[in-house]
């Protein structure tokens, strides 16, 4: 069955969530962050921090109906 989850990205990423009705994606019943990725078309090349619920994730973790998935793309400039 399918579920909803909500889809938050770091700014350059945002170009990619436009689509997405009220910031939500749908994904098959046990997605991964992987499966996510593919379903919102982001270059998984460039995910480097991903947070759900408010803790780090990786691309095999699991998805629960509600969750909420923070992209952030490579960080830009130097020090």
């Amino acid at each position: 069955m399918p579920m909803k989850v909500n889809v938050k990205v770091g700014s350059t990423f945002s170009k990619y969530t436009e689509n997405l009705a009220d910031g939500k994606a749908t994904v098959k019943e046990e997605a991964t962050v992987r499966d996510l990725v593919k379903e919102v078309t982001l270059p998984l090349k460039l995910v480097r921090l991903i947070f759900i619920n408010g803790k780090q994730g990786e691309l095999e973790s699991v998805l629960s109906e509600g969750d909420t998935v923070f992209f952030l793309p490579p960080a830009i400039g130097g020090g």
